[in-house]
């Protein structure tokens, strides 16, 4: 039986570039272009939804750029990533994400074809397949998140969160303007805050330091941590050496 063709994602802010992209990969009988997105929101959207295991992905783009696409993306829904742009700056960055290939434009039919094919054969010999390209070196830090608020998608910046909740395979992130609802789980995104001066106070909760007001007992001898907003927060004993170190690291 023929393979399964390969599900691909374009993702460039040029309408000319996404053309070309969409005619070549059209050559390829055993590739399937499943979407486009012209920016960075557009392109988490379509990764969140689409569930593509390619990327075709330029760099510089508007709103968010290639790496801050990967960066709002849990580790594990990463699909394999193919770089495509103008320019040769960023090829060492691009394989610190584990990106499958590098094409600086222009480029020929010939060398996009060995880019698929190197990205099918790393997600055909991986045990599970997107587990090969997840990276496990320490992440580099998450600035901004991407979300749909009010029928519209919209940036948070991280120093706008307070505390981030636990909901299923989703999180909610409580802050300024908030909540918003992004699809995350809390242990992966806790990876991505590790620089960012978050802790986690609860296996279902974690909280930014420098939004942390103060933090009491209760009556059932667990924690509550006080926010700015004055939202309390339940903290688990087991969660509180570890808050209290934080803390004193931030004073």
């Amino acid at each position: 039986m023929p393979p399964e063709p390969l599900r691909v994602l374009l993702v460039d802010d040029e309408p000319l570039a996404r053309r070309a992209l969409r005619a070549d990969c059209a050559r390829l009988d055993d590739v399937e272009v499943v979407g486009e997105a012209e920016d960075g929101e557009r392109a988490v959207l379509a990764i969140e939804t689409l569930r593509p295991d390619l990327v075709l992905l330029d760099v510089q783009m508007p709103s968010l750029d290639g790496f801050e696409v990967l960066a709002q993306l849990a580790p594990e829904a990463r699909p394999a990533v193919v770089f495509v742009t103008a320019f040769d700056a960023y090829a060492l960055r691009a394989f610190d994400v584990h990106a499958v290939d590098y094409l600086t434009k222009p480029f020929d039919f010939a060398r996009l074809r060995e880019a698929i094919a190197r990205a099918r054969h790393r997600l055909a010999t991986s045990a599970t397949g997107r587990d090969a390209l997840l990276d496990d070196t320490p992440p580099r830090r998450v600035d901004r998140f991407v979300v749909r608020h009010a029928g519209r998608m919209r940036t948070v910046e991280v120093e706008e969160i307070e505390w981030i909740e636990a909901r299923d395979n989703y999180v909610q992130l409580h802050g300024e303007g908030g909540p918003f609802l992004l699809r995350h789980t809390l242990g992966a995104l806790e990876r991505s805050l590790a620089n960012a001066g978050f802790v986690r106070v609860h296996r279902s909760a974690l909280v930014r330091i420098a939004a942390v007001v103060d933090w009491k007992r209760t009556e059932s001898s667990d924690f509550v941590v006080r926010m700015r907003s004055g939202a309390e927060v339940a903290m688990s004993r087991g969660h509180r050496e570890a808050f209290e170190g934080a803390m004193r690291s931030a004073t």
